[in-house]
């Protein structure tokens, strides 16, 4: 029987396909969630509402101009800085960019040849949210029961409605030496397919906590809140917590 894993409705309706990974980020048919487990109200304001913020923000953003990941409809991703609009090319080692006002005439006089970006999210809440959303969309992929269980209730609530009674959190991990040899060289479909990962490990006292792994950059978020993060070790800026 159709019911929706976010809102819990079960007239629907459920008409669209969901992407568990966006196709903005790679994610295929195999990527697919089941049928009837996300209304199309929920699958929209999803989609217009978070994802697409989250996908313009550091650093989805970045991954996806510098590896050339093409969006939905086929295009090249692009960001805007206060440099100026970097633009991807589809090319490795190659980005192109439409200089702000300000720095137009000195990168014609070749006075200006570093770019320099912003490596910090804006709306960390809308990260933490998509990744919600993935992580329980994640468990439904697993166990399409055990989804609807009351422990990933605080998780869905807030990645849906912004709602929440407590702070959450994710960290982020980034290995630059494997951004730079990616950027520079490309990837082959198959290198991308190899090092995609998003999975839902259980942990003591029936905890879960969900990982996405995107080649270079990795990053986990707790599906119950009371997860306390062990950062013991893990040095900026290759990790990095952001409290929401």
């Amino acid at each position: 029987m159709a019911r929706c894993i976010f809102c819990m409705t079960k007239t629907g309706p459920f008409s669209t396909r969901e992407h568990v990974l966006p196709e903005s980020l790679g994610g295929g048919e195999w990527a697919v969630l089941p049928n009837g487990l996300l209304c199309d109200s929920c699958q929209n304001k999803f989609g217009s509402e978070i994802e697409q913020q989250a996908l313009g923000d550091y650093p989805f953003s970045l991954l996806r101009t510098f590896l050339g990941i093409p969006t939905k409809k086929g295009k090249a991703p692009w960001f805007e800085s206060w440099e100026g609009i970097i633009r991807a090319s589809l090319l490795p080692g190659t980005v192109g960019y439409d200089p702000a006002p300000v720095f137009e005439q000195a990168v014609l006089e070749g006075k200006k040849t570093v770019i320099r970006v912003l490596a910090h999210p804006l709306k960390p809440d809308m990260i933490c949210r998509f990744l919600l959303k993935m992580g329980v969309e994640v468990v439904a992929w697993d166990n399409e029961q055990d989804v609807f269980c009351s422990k990933f209730d605080e998780a869905r609530r807030f990645a849906l409605t912004g709602e929440k009674t407590g702070k959450w959190w994710y960290l982020q991990r980034e290995r630059m030496d494997v951004v730079s040899r990616c950027f520079t060289q490309g990837i082959t479909p198959d290198e991308w397919a190899n090092n995609v990962k998003l999975e839902v490990a259980k942990l003591e006292g029936e905890h879960e906590m969900f990982h996405l792994s995107l080649l270079y950059l990795d990053m986990l978020v707790p599906l119950t809140r009371v997860i306390t993060p062990q950062v013991e070790g893990l040095e900026e800026p290759e990790y990095r917590l952001f409290w929401i």
